[in-house]
């Protein structure tokens, strides 16, 4: 979380903002979803994190709720300040992190020029997140993003941020356990059906989450694309074969998961990940155990993938 973000939230009165509760700091999403300041690590803690979970490099980015929720012009202005914020942490640390950018995206015109601005700085894409403070992200001026950041070659990570089903998932930590999921999971088949992949057949779009829920009624979507007019947005073939091209992570702590991801998706499109601060760093590597992988399908998931995807140089031998 950047200086800048914070100092962002200290200035709000309404979410997201920063509250006190029993004289400790929490950063507020929305109504009923807040985080403790302690959370949030800095580097020297993300370093002995890492150390301690075997991990050699992280793909830093921006925590929600990034800066969505603001006037256009303060967002940029908050944007720039929190990429050069994480730019010079890599720049710090060369060999351990990478980075990526946090985007006005209620501004998809101001969204790529700082885009633009952060690969030249040294940061490796971008994160964004489900909802543009609660507007979709298939709207028709955001497609001028999507395309600019395909044109560029540019890896871009979805992540959750409050949910659009918020009031429904108030109750028993479904917020976290099915609220950001699904949003991700919406947000995701709304840009396949507004034709993403058509006209960007190799974007490079990370979807967290083992894929969020899509690759558990994937063939439910394919069903009703060919039985139900209007059920595959515009698109020419089957849903499918859109969604295959995302790429995942193994953020979901169930060896089954991870297996019908692989067969959805190859291993090619599977990257170690970690959701650190909200899990445990090292909880990641025993659902790699349970698959049971063979040397170069494990290498694949743990550094390779990512390699080539963010565009980070492979680890020097011996480093």
């Amino acid at each position: 979380m950047p200086r800048a973000v914070w100092r962002m939230l200290e200035r709000r009165s309404e979410p997201p903002r920063l509250v006190m509760r029993d004289g400790k700091r929490f950063a507020e999403y929305g109504p009923g979803s807040a985080v403790a300041e302690s959370v949030f690590a800095g580097p020297d803690e993300i370093l002995a994190r890492m150390d301690e979970a075997g991990i050699d490099r992280s793909v830093l980015s921006v925590n929600i709720p990034g800066v969505d929720w603001l006037h256009p012009d303060e967002a940029e202005q908050v944007a720039g300040e929190a990429n050069a914020e994480t730019a010079t942490l890599v720049a710090r640390h060369p060999d351990r992190f990478s980075g990526l950018a946090t985007l006005p995206m209620q501004s998809p015109d101001v969204a790529v020029r700082v885009l633009e601005h952060a690969i030249r700085q040294g940061l490796c894409g971008a994160m964004i997140y489900s909802n543009v403070a609660g507007e979709h992200l298939d709207t028709a001026p955001r497609r001028e993003f999507f395309d600019a950041a395909a044109r560029m070659n540019t890896a871009i990570m979805l992540h959750p941020t409050y949910p659009l089903c918020a009031p429904s998932v108030m109750t028993a930590g479904m917020m976290e356990i099915a609220g950001f999921l699904f949003d991700t999971t919406t947000a995701a088949l709304r840009l396949v059906f507004d034709g993403l992949y058509d006209r960007n057949p190799d974007f490079k779009f990370l979807v967290p989450h083992a894929g969020g829920l899509i690759p558990y009624f994937v063939g439910r979507i394919d069903f009703l694309a060919q039985r139900r007019p209007g059920s595959n947005g515009n698109l020419r073939d089957a849903p499918s074969n859109h969604i295959k091209r995302f790429y995942v992570d193994t953020v979901s702590d169930w060896a089954p998961a991870l297996r019908i991801c692989r067969g959805l998706f190859g291993i090619e499109r599977i990257m170690y990940g970690t959701d650190h601060p909200f899990w445990p760093m090292p909880s990641g590597r025993p659902v790699l155990d349970r698959l049971e992988l063979s040397a170069g399908d494990r290498a694949c998931i743990e550094h390779l993938n990512a390699e080539a995807f963010f565009g980070i140089a492979p680890a020097r031998k011996g480093a």
